[in-house]
């Protein structure tokens, strides 16, 4: 029984370093605009999961790209386009989103990337809230 474990023990080692758990995701997200009297909900996809990173001692001898971490970000994606009801006419009231397809576990380039730990709480509506109903990809 000892050799199965450690038999187990060096696969999950081995295989559990090379697996990632970065995923497209359900994620429920609150549009509106200040000229538009609704806010729209839509339901789409996100990136969101885990990738192994490692931290590295020495980091104030290391240069600055050697210290990017992996983390969950898309691989391919599409937009969609929604139409934000209720707004005036010199409003335009189109919002474009991206959505997931496939994820990755990449470096983070804080150059053109938010990477953060947590995701700041303010996914909600102020105003009256409509459903997404019709959309069309560009």
């Amino acid at each position: 029984m000892t050799a199965v474990f450690l038999m187990s023990m060096v696969f999950g080692l081995v295989f559990g370093q090379t697996i990632s758990f970065c995923v497209p995701t359900e994620y429920t997200m609150h549009i509106e605009k200040r000229e538009c009297a609704y806010c729209l909900t839509i339901n789409t996809t996100i990136c969101a999961g885990y990738c192994m990173t490692r931290d590295i001692n020495g980091k104030l001898f290391l240069p600055k790209y050697a210290l990017s971490q992996d983390v969950c970000t898309y691989r391919d994606f599409i937009y969609r386009t929604v139409e934000i009801p209720g707004c005036p006419q010199h409003v335009a009231p189109y919002f474009s989103y991206p959505v997931a397809i496939s994820c990755m576990c990449g470096k983070c380039n804080t150059d053109y990337s938010d990477c953060i730990h947590e995701a700041i709480k303010t996914n909600y509506c102020t105003k009256p809230q409509k459903s997404y109903a019709v959309g069309f990809s560009f």
